[in-house]
């Protein structure tokens, strides 16, 4: 089942001695239950901290993040932890794979961590077993090599079908291609695409780059917030 996204007036600050550093400032995304969007905008804007937020990795300073009905940011550390098994799904830059396991126990590991906590039903037959769900992401055959056996394009595949073993209602990609080069990126993300409509899942992408933003249905571009302000009060030792 695909989840809504909204957030409303997102602040995250990372307050030091002297100064804060506001690592995002938006005023508010909405991503509709089975769309997808793309996030762009300069480094530094907070693109990697709004996608933390969305999975539940982090609270913001201030506003709120919403998955469905569930207001996630409001949620206690291990609360938002069984949301993000039941029903989140996350593709990063780097794999992420486990290296003393084949590509097919990757998958299948995620899914028993996931099984437990299910809410959900079932995803669709392609994306059933490990085995199918490689099948489909163009990796027949290949399901008992280990991570240092494929390619960084074949790793990023089989990173996908771990993001998506238990068809999450939400999937969440930073920079996915971003260490590919161009004919592996474009396969990458064309299959992401794929299989997010697929599953009927909600989709966010991370990226700097145009072509990957293009597949996405909409693109919501961030900008780079005020990088920090002076404390009120003064530091230690020092006149108030």
């Amino acid at each position: 089942m695909s989840l809504r996204i909204e957030t409303t007036a997102l602040v995250v600050d990372h307050p030091g001695r002297v100064t804060t550093v506001r690592a995002l400032w938006h005023p508010g995304l909405v991503v509709e239950a089975g769309t997808s969007v793309a996030v762009m905008g300069p480094s530094g804007c907070g693109k990697s901290t709004l996608l933390g937020l969305l999975a539940g990795l982090a609270v913001p300073t201030s506003g709120s993040v919403t998955l469905g009905e569930t207001v996630v940011s409001g949620l206690a550390e291990q609360e938002r932890a069984a949301f993000r098994r039941r029903h989140v799904g996350m593709v990063h830059q780097a794999d992420n794979l486990l290296p003393h396991l084949t590509a097919e126990e990757n998958v299948a590991l995620a899914q028993a961590v996931a099984r437990p906590a299910r809410a959900r039903g079932a995803p669709p037959a392609a994306l059933a077993d490990p085995v199918s769900l490689l099948d489909r992401l163009g990796l027949s055959g290949l399901g008992a090599r280990l991570p240092d056996q494929l390619s960084g394009g074949q790793r990023q595949r089989v990173a996908i079908a771990r993001a998506v073993a238990c068809g999450p209602g939400v999937i969440l990609a930073d920079e996915p291609t971003g260490a590919l080069d161009g004919g592996s990126a474009r396969q990458v993300v064309e299959l992401l695409v794929e299989v997010q409509r697929e599953l009927g899942a909600t989709l966010v992408i991370v990226t700097h780059d145009p072509a990957v933003a293009e597949r996405a249905d909409r693109v919501e571009h961030l900008s780079r917030p005020r990088r920090s302000k002076e404390l009120a009060g003064a530091g230690p030792g020092r006149p108030r």
